[in-house]
C-alpha cells in the first residue's frame, strides 16, 4: 500500500481493530502489520473477552479479525453476537477451508462480511483490512448524512410552522388595518358639513377640565368681541364704517 493510501486513511477516521485469536503470537503478527498502515488495534485472546470488551468500548470498532478455532467459543459465533451489540462494525472470520460449513452458514447469518483464508499474504490481507475500514468509513459517513438530513427536515418544519403562525398573526392584523381604512373612508365621505364645532370645543374643554361652565359666557364675550375688532379693522380699511362697540 503506498504511503499516500495510509495517510488518507490515517485522515478520514480514527481507526480501532479487535483482533480476537487464541494464539497470541498470531494476533501479535496482526496487529504489527495494522501499525504499518497506522491503525490502532486492540488484542483479546477470547470471545469472551471480546465480547465483555465491545459491551464495555466508548466507541464501536471499524473492523474485527477473529480466528474461527478458539476455545470456548468459535470464531462465527463470536462475530454473531458482536453483530448484535456493534452492527456497523466490519467483521472477518479468520478461517482453514476445513471450515467452509462454518463460513457459509456465518454469511448466510450476515455475521461475517468475508473470511480470509489461512495462510494468508500479508500484502493481500492489508489490502483487504483496507478495503474494510473505508467500508465502515462509508457506513459512518451514511449515518452522518442521514443524521444532518433528519435534523435540516426538523428545522424545516419548525420554520415552516412558525412562518404560517407568523402569516395568520399578520393576516389579522391587515384585517384590523382594512376595518380602520374603512372607517375613516367612511368618515370622510360623509364630511364635516354638520359638525357643531362650538359644540366640539366645549365639550373638548369640560371632559379635560380645562373650562368651567361658569366661564362659557366669558368665553363667548372675549371672543365676539376678538371678532368685532377684526371686522372692524377691514371695514375701516375699506371705507366702511363700524359702530364703536356692541
Amino acid at each position: 500500500m503506498s504511503q499516500e493510501k495510509k495517510n488518507r486513511l490515517k485522515k478520514k477516521y480514527d481507526h480501532t481493530v479487535l483482533i480476537v485469536d487464541d494464539e497470541e503470537m498470531v494476533g501479535k503478527s496482526l496487529g504489527r502489520l495494522l501499525n504499518k498502515i497506522g491503525v490502532k488495534y486492540v488484542y483479546m485472546e477470547s470471545g469472551q473477552a471480546a465480547l465483555e470488551w465491545v459491551e464495555s468500548a466508548k466507541k464501536p470498532f471499524s473492523l474485527i479479525l477473529s480466528d474461527q478455532r478458539m476455545p470456548g467459543m468459535l470464531g462465527s459465533e463470536f462475530l454473531e453476537r458482536a453483530k448484535k451489540r456493534t452492527p456497523d462494525t466490519i467483521r472477518y472470520l479468520i478461517t482453514g477451508y476445513s471450515d467452509i460449513d462454518a463460513i457459509t452458514d456465518a454469511v448466510n447469518k450476515g455475521s461475517i462480511h468475508r473470511y480470509i483464508s489461512k495462510p494468508w499474504d500479508n500484502k493481500v490481507l492489508i489490502e483487504t483490512i483496507q478495503a474494510g475500514l473505508e467500508q465502515h468509513e462509508l457506513i459512518m459517513e451514511n449515518h452522518r448524512l442521514f443524521k444532518l438530513a433528519k435534523d435540516q427536515n426538523s428545522k424545516l418544519y419548525k420554520l415552516n410552522v412558525q412562518l404560517k403562525t407568523n402569516m395568520e398573526k399578520h393576516k389579522v392584523k391587515i384585517n384590523e388595518l382594512d376595518s380602520q381604512i374603512t372607517e375613516l373612508k367612511a368618515r370622510l365621505k360623509k364630511g364635516f358639513k354638520k359638525r357643531d364645532y362650538v359644540n366640539e370645543i366645549e365639550l373638548l374643554l369640560k371632559e379635560n377640565n380645562m373650562l368651567k361652565t361658569l366661564n362659557l359666557n366669558e368665553l363667548y364675550a372675549a371672543l365676539m368681541k376678538e371678532l368685532f375688532e377684526q371686522f372692524k379693522e377691514i371695514a375701516t380699511r375699506n371705507g366702511f364704517e363700524m359702530p364703536e362697540s356692541i
